[in-house]
């Protein structure tokens, strides 16, 4: 909109000097504040007849045309100056309010490129994430695909790249003072990271960090590679208010999908608690038999043996065909209350690992949880007690 006033603004200039010739004074590319006044000048003049006479009747109705055109784009130039900025923060609450609505921070993340795009009127659009002391490009958006090859080119080369924070870099500006930034002249600016500059082709472009939960978690990046609009303070203003209202939106979700999580894990463990209970609650109660230190010697000078741990794991409940021996340790540990972690120390191997034990295992058991996989565990237990 600002552009294309200030360009009609221009054409108008032109045809009034040229309706009005010598008369009137040049002006340059500000507001035509010379011209105006001295068209408010020769209106005011008593002499109108003269000056028309002079200037013939044709052409001062052409200048007079032109002048009220002229004032109507003045207007319209005004009016854009004051209502612009609050259109630009009006679009950027709207598309703020669009990404709060998506259910996860990865949607979030993809989404926003495009969602900046349209708040801020940028061509091109860019998150990146933050690891440590390297810039992880994510997403990038391309409103208007004017050069396709570049930006193909711009998509190939941020495929999985990695680019090192040097201590001179404009990003390494936004974490250290986490302030927005807008670059001119960028082909010929030395600190920034010079391939990436060279395969997306732009001439300038504004950054902001995106900050959450006290850190700077990535950054934003966009230009106006296909319309050529210059960028502005308030471009760079614009980009941080959106990236300050990003963060805060990741944070929530964050927050939020760690809650869900959370929940589940207790839901899962009361599950099997609930399921454990259940099985504990019918089984049969039986007086065992206590082996004291008497018995065993008893039973050794008869020449019996105290059970070896193979015997006693060999005396555990049967468990069904199909389990590996590996897969039936995994179950029993489940049975006695261990955690991945701790299945992982007893057995000497990762919680990977285990995990993939404990999903064959439900498979083969047709459980759909590890409370029901226990469950059947403790009902064979159960059943063997009832054998013997």
């Amino acid at each position: 909109m600002q552009v294309e006033v200030r360009d009609r603004r221009r054409e108008l200039v032109s045809a009034l000097r040229a309706a009005a010739g010598t008369e009137l004074p040049a002006c340059d590319d500000g507001p035509a504040a010379a011209l105006a006044a001295r068209l408010d000048q020769l209106a005011a003049e008593p002499a109108d007849a003269e000056l028309r006479a002079a200037l013939g009747a044709g052409r001062f109705d052409r200048i007079g045309d032109l002048f009220a055109e002229l004032g109507a784009v003045r207007s319209d130039l005004c009016a854009w100056v004051v209502e612009g900025p609050f259109q630009a923060l009006s679009r950027i609450r709207d598309q703020l309010t669009l990404l709060r609505r998506e259910t996860s921070s990865g949607r979030i993340t993809r989404a926003a490129p495009a969602a900046l795009c349209a708040a801020g009127g940028f061509d091109r659009a860019m998150i990146s994430s933050l690891r440590g002391s390297t810039w992880l490009p994510v997403a990038l958006h391309v409103e208007t695909d004017v050069d396709g090859p570049v930006n193909e080119a711009l998509r190939r080369f941020l495929t999985d790249v990695e680019i090192p924070l040097a201590s001179s870099m404009p990003e390494t500006e936004l974490v250290r003072r986490r302030a927005p930034a807008l670059i001119r002249h960028a082909q010929s600016e030395g600190r920034v990271f010079r391939p990436l500059i060279e395969i997306s082709g732009t001439r300038e472009y504004v950054a902001a960090p995106i900050v959450a939960g006290g850190c700077v978690l990535g950054f934003l990046h966009a230009d106006t590679y296909a319309s050529g609009r210059r960028l502005t303070d308030a471009d760079r203003d614009h980009l941080q208010t959106f990236a300050d209202g990003l963060g805060l939106i990741l944070e929530r979700t964050v927050l939020l999908e760690r809650a869900r999580l959370q929940r589940d894990r207790i839901a899962d463990a009361f599950s099997a608690v609930r399921a454990t209970s259940e099985v504990l609650g019918t089984a049969p109660v039986h007086l065992a038999r206590t082996i004291t230190l008497s018995t065993q010697r008893r039973a050794t000078v008869a020449g019996r043996s105290s059970p070896s741990p193979s015997a006693m794991i060999a005396a555990a409940p049967p468990l069904p065909d199909g389990l590996t021996p590996r897969e039936r340790e995994v179950l029993r540990l489940l049975a006695a209350g261990a955690t991945n972690a701790q299945i992982a120390n007893a057995l000497t191997v990762s919680e990977t690992t285990v995990k993939s034990h404990v999903k064959h295992i439900l498979r083969k058991l047709r459980a759909s949880n590890r409370a029901e996989a226990i469950a059947r565990y403790l009902y064979l237990a159960r059943t063997a007690d009832r054998a013997l």
